[in-house]
């Protein structure tokens, strides 16, 4: 779990972990750590579950496309990635006088 967090948070592909982790004598294979993020991601499936329920359940909904550069490993070059984002439209409660 936590090369996955570290993934994300120090915002380091695989190629890079699997160097840093190389450069400590520990030999882990790209396709390692691609099967540890695959294994997190489903403990974390009841959350997404929970999450897509809230976020269909509201009546307005937002939404962003960000084109985002990726390093393609070997080759030096970018690819086009996309970040997708979405919000729910939430309205403060109001007390009952309507306050």
């Amino acid at each position: 779990m936590a090369h996955v967090v570290s993934k994300y948070a120090d915002h380091l592909p695989s190629h890079r972990q699997s160097e840093i982790y190389a450069g400590q004598g520990i030999e882990l294979e790209r396709s390692t750590l691609a099967d540890w993020v695959g294994g997190t991601s489903q403990l974390l499936e009841p959350l997404i579950e929970v999450l897509r329920r809230y976020v269909t359940a509201s009546g307005k909904l937002h939404a962003g496309d960000t084109p985002l550069p990726i390093l393609a490993p070997g080759n030096g070059k970018t690819k086009t990635g996309r970040l997708w984002t979405l919000a729910v439209h939430v309205l403060p409660q109001r007390s009952a006088q309507g306050r």
